[in-house]
């Protein structure tokens, strides 16, 4: 008989590429969703549950007879800091408190983020797991919460917590943004001289079935990503050779444009109903001191796992 696990967030960029790795993989899966389906998917090995993140029986029902879940659901963008912590910890809170209550389930695997940890201060000391977390956003301090939260599953339930620097890939949320932006011609580098580290969704999604399938990835929070780092006029000169079109004009945003940008781009949310393609809380990431960068040698050295080079990434993205 399959073994069956539930994905939270599961309807999202990295939800949908797990699910299909998952499937490969000869597991049965279930997909949270806020709202009722209107149709169940074709494959009889997908199911979509609804769920009620604020409810804890909600979530008991979803895992019922599953050996292990995924758990994805997040917000990355928010008005405040109440929208992250209900999103980020309340909710991880509430999902962990379901799994301590689910006969049967054994792995808990979680999906942090780099902004849980901080940022580097120099090109010479990338982020590791042995860093004092020190995040700087609304995001990232919600984020380590919900990391929080999964220490406290019970004994008998192995968790994994995975902390992914930039995520990209085919039809994604944000970074095809960017390249809509590289099409045109014209973006504004709201990034300064800070250096990334990135990793391809099929190299996440494959970190994360690790996890959950290895007994000695067991209590412990690693960084996945690429070796290399990359500065972003480097990554969007990348992403324009990918796309075949030239690296756009990208003049430098001052501080004052960016935080006037993110009170526009939040002001049209707000009557729209549209997450914002920038808010405050970015800008405070955008404006830090350092580099966004982490070093995926504890993972590595673990599992062996080779990572897709930005070149080749964005080849096979865009």
């Amino acid at each position: 008989m399959k073994p069956t696990v539930l994905i939270t967030g599961g309807n999202g960029f990295i939800g949908r590429k797990l699910t299909d790795l998952l499937l490969l993989e000869g597991f049965n899966v279930r997909v949270t969703s806020r709202r009722a389906p209107k149709h169940q998917p074709a494959n009889p090995a997908v199911k979509i549950v609804r769920v009620d993140y604020d409810n804890v029986d909600s979530l008991k029902q979803a895992m019922e007879g599953c050996q292990g879940v995924f758990h994805l659901a997040a917000a990355i963008f928010g008005f405040n800091r109440s929208d992250f912590e209900r999103a980020n910890v309340t909710a991880t809170q509430n999902v962990v408190a379901a799994a301590n209550q689910t006969p049967g389930l054994e792995t808990f695997v979680h999906v942090s983020s780099l902004a849980a940890s901080g940022y580097a201060a120099d090109l010479e000391h990338p982020r590791t797991e042995e860093d004092a977390p020190a995040p700087v956003s609304d995001y990232g301090r919600t984020k380590l919460g919900g990391e929080l939260a999964v220490h406290t599953l019970k004994n008998g339930i192995k968790w994994t917590v995975v902390r992914p620097p930039i995520v990209y890939g085919k039809n994604d949320s944000g970074v095809s943004k960017i390249a809509a932006w590289v099409k045109r011609g014209l973006m504004v580098n709201t990034s300064g001289n800070g250096y990334f580290s990135f990793v391809h969704v099929d190299d996440l999604v494959s970190a994360l079935v690790t996890a959950y399938k290895r007994p000695d990835t067991a209590h412990q929070t690693y960084f996945v990503c690429e070796s290399a780092v990359y500065s972003w006029p480097d990554f969007i000169s990348r992403m324009a050779a990918a796309m075949r079109v030239h690296k756009p004009f990208m003049p430098k945003a001052p501080v004052w444009l960016m935080r006037a940008a993110a009170f526009l781009y939040e002001s049209v949310a707000r009557v729209s109903g549209i997450e914002p393609a920038l808010n405050y809380d970015k800008v405070t990431e955008a404006i830090i001191p350092g580099h966004w960068i982490c070093s995926n040698k504890k993972w590595t050295e673990l599992t062996g796992q080779t990572f897709t080079s930005l070149d080749e990434g964005l080849k096979k993205s865009f």
